[in-house]
């Protein structure tokens, strides 16, 4: 099993004064992306994450995951104006097609519709918190579609539309039904109905079903137990901020900090193989049992024994 986290804003803190005068600034013109964000570090952009500014580089982390421990198999450095979903397909497409399937678990901000079809592609299972974006009704996974006919075949309630209508552009469909059929139906709320004078109609598309079925096998018991693991996703953030204290580094520049981020990342991985290795020590110590035994000559012999 894989979980893969990101950690944004890795770069040196300003002093207080800097902060105070980028932040008067800020309030005065808005920050552009790419615009330039410190002249001694010119490959820093910002982002605007979940309310906050971000200034400086942004890292994925992939660690791979059993019940015997974990380690940080791989991980990515760039520019903080990357995306979690651009590092999520990167991270599917370096692992490319498994034997077996494997699942990773992520940060809902690592879902699109499109990572899940190329997970599935490559027999991996894509697990996220949530889908970013408007939440569609689990109902309408319950639509049938013909994407070759570009037909909706029936409704969540089984009923067939009496015309179906394809805008090719947006991968829109319409679905036209008898009013009386929608009128008093009990998933008219839930599959998005609405009615007119004469008739009700649905308007739907292929990846709204799609992102619908993906919230319907997520509310299942299998999804819950993954997403309880899916938690310890921010544990390897919260070290690296903490302990190794990734928002001061010392150096500029994308190349430079990425080298010194690598230094941690080692760090981290060092002290889980010492752990482990220290754990496994000690339980092959209390496995062994000493037995004295009498030997021809007389003399007394001790015997190690590894109890299984």
């Amino acid at each position: 099993m894989t979980r893969i986290s990101t950690i944004t804003a890795c770069t040196k803190r300003t002093n207080r004064n800097n902060r105070r005068r980028q932040d008067s600034t800020s309030r005065k013109r808005k920050n552009k992306p790419d615009s330039l964000q410190n002249p001694s570090d010119p490959d820093a952009t910002y982002r605007k994450k979940a309310g906050k500014d971000h200034k400086g580089y942004v890292a994925n982390i992939v660690e791979t995951i059993d019940e015997k421990g974990s380690i940080i198999t791989s991980y990515d450095y760039d520019v903080n104006t990357h995306s979690d979903s651009s590092f999520c397909k990167e991270t599917i497409e370096k692992l490319g097609k498994q034997e077996k399937e494997i699942t990773i678990i992520a940060d809902g901000a690592y879902s699109s519709i499109e990572n899940i079809e190329l997970a599935d592609k490559n027999n991996i299972e894509l697990i996220t918190t949530a889908l970013i974006g408007k939440l569609p009704d689990e109902i309408q996974s319950e639509f049938k579609l013909d994407e070759v006919t570009h037909e909706i075949i029936k409704c969540p309630k089984g009923e067939k539309p009496y015309k179906t209508r394809y805008y090719e552009k947006t991968g829109l469909y319409r679905a036209s039904f008898n009013k009386k059929t929608c009128e008093h139906c009990p998933l008219r709320e839930k599959c998005g109905a609405k009615l007119q004078k004469k008739s009700a109609y649905v308007l739907i598309t292929a990846k709204t079903i799609q992102r619908a079925s993906y919230l319907k096998k997520m509310s299942t018991e299998k999804y819950s137990v993954l997403q309880k693991i899916r938690n310890g996703v921010e544990g390897i953030p919260s070290i690296l901020r903490r302990k190794y204290h990734v928002d001061v580094i010392p150096v500029r520049g994308l190349v430079r900090s990425k080298i010194w981020f690598s230094f941690k990342i080692g760090a981290i991985n060092a002290k889980k193989v010492l752990k482990m290795a220290a754990e496994m020590a000690a339980s092959l110590y209390k496995n062994i049992e000493i037995k004295f035994i009498l030997t021809k000559t007389g003399k007394i012999q001790a015997e190690l024994l590894l109890v299984a």
